[in-house]
């Protein structure tokens, strides 16, 4: 297999993680990926557009119903009045780090099939590999 496929498996197996924890979680994998990538402190919906690859006004439409369910709101930012940041809720925390929870499960689960050695070496190829991605799309 060559890069390109590899990313390709790896991206479908992991979207596939998420979308079964999501819906046992009665959310949808579009609605976890939000939530997993809200810092405590909230973010600007620019940025989470950006780190989602959604457009506005589709992670607009996205947050709205995470809003109605009461997990996300939105509050101006405090430095800058104009840019609307999201920040989780009490439920939508707590939604969250059951999220976390279930996908270590598969998490562990997963590396219970490499062996020790790699082990140690795969948090490290994967800060590298999510950095290099990160400066890849920066030149897009």
């Amino acid at each position: 297999m060559n890069i390109t496929e590899l990313l390709t498996s790896l991206a479908s197996g992991t979207n596939a993680i998420i979308r079964s924890v999501a819906s046992n979680l009665n959310l949808t994998a579009s609605q976890a990926f939000s939530l997993l990538l809200i810092p405590f402190d909230g973010i600007s919906m620019s940025n989470l557009a950006y780190k989602l690859g959604l457009d506005n006004s589709t992670l607009t439409r996205n947050i709205q119903k995470l809003e109605k369910l009461h997990l996300v709101k939105r509050q101006a930012d405090n430095y800058d009045k104009r840019v609307q940041r999201v920040v989780l809720t009490k439920d939508g925390s707590s939604l969250v780090v059951l999220l976390e929870r279930h996908l270590e499960e598969q998490n562990h689960a997963i590396l219970d099939h490499i062996d020790l050695d790699t082990q140690e070496h795969l948090l490290t190829v994967l800060e590298q590999l999510s950095w290099a991605l990160d400066c890849s799309r920066e030149k897009v």
